[in-house]
């Protein structure tokens, strides 16, 4: 990695307005207690804790109470703003707050998902590392068979065909972007009626072709109640393996 790249910084949008139906639960799953700390926390603790990060812009609804309870509530590096009904239009109002009040435009940042508490700073790295001016995202080869049904809506759902694997990739976070190409992609899609599914999806309908940056199976995002024990079990095991290092070299 190149001195010019070791130097550089990083503003992160954490989008966090979301209310976590699929997990079954009265409250939003980034407020889930996570080994301790609300999940959300663990997530800005890796990436507040990278040495390349320097700010977050965190996507809320404007009646979260939870966050208050927050360890990084009021921190001078979180700088909340509001979020919108779906995930896209939450990331464009963070590019515009970014905008507006840190003019940040022609700068590259970073989306990442704040249901992703195990991102690790090798992928982190990895990502910034990569010089594509268009962009890139974490994401990790298919290793299963992948099948293609006849109809979304189909139960039981049929086989039409099976796609080669070779050739798809699990989209993770974060993914990189200059903060007003990405806007405007959104605005594009936007006025298209298009259905935007993460950031890169956005830039690929104007044509664009960001870089695939190789992540790990760990980084996955807690969307359903098995996810959340996967997770809880992967950060208990992580602390463990903290303190036993730490205890070593005392």
């Amino acid at each position: 990695m190149s001195n010019k790249l070791i130097d550089k910084s990083f503003w992160v949008i954490v989008p966090a307005a979301g209310s976590g139906k699929r997990m079954q639960i009265s409250r939003p799953k980034q407020y889930l207690d996570l080994a301790g700390k609300y999940l959300i926390d663990r997530t800005l603790d890796q990436l507040l804790s990278h040495p390349q990060i320097s700010n977050i812009a965190l996507g809320l609804t404007e009646h979260d109470y939870y966050w208050r309870e927050s360890c990084w509530y009021e921190h001078p590096n979180v700088h909340v703003f509001h979020g919108g009904d779906e995930r896209s239009e939450t990331v464009k109002n963070g590019l515009e707050f970014l905008a507006q009040q840190h003019q940040i435009q022609h700068e590259f940042i970073m989306v990442h998902d704040a249901a992703r508490p195990l991102i690790s700073h090798a992928e982190i790295d990895a990502l910034i590392a990569n010089d594509n001016p268009i962009g890139a995202l974490l994401a990790i080869p298919a290793k299963d068979t992948v099948k293609q049904s006849i109809s979304a809506n189909e139960s039981p759902a049929r086989v039409l065909t099976t796609l080669d694997r070779q050739q798809i990739w699990l989209a993770q976070t974060p993914q990189k972007f200059v903060a007003n190409d990405l806007l405007l992609a959104l605005n594009y899609a936007s006025t298209k009626n298009m259905t935007i599914t993460d950031e890169s999806s956005a830039l690929e309908m104007m044509g664009k072709h960001p870089d695939l940056v190789v992540g790990q199976p760990s980084n996955f995002k807690v969307t359903l109640p098995f996810d959340f024990i996967m997770a809880n079990a992967l950060m208990q095991y992580q602390l463990s393996d903290q303190r036993n290092k730490k205890q070593t070299k005392e």
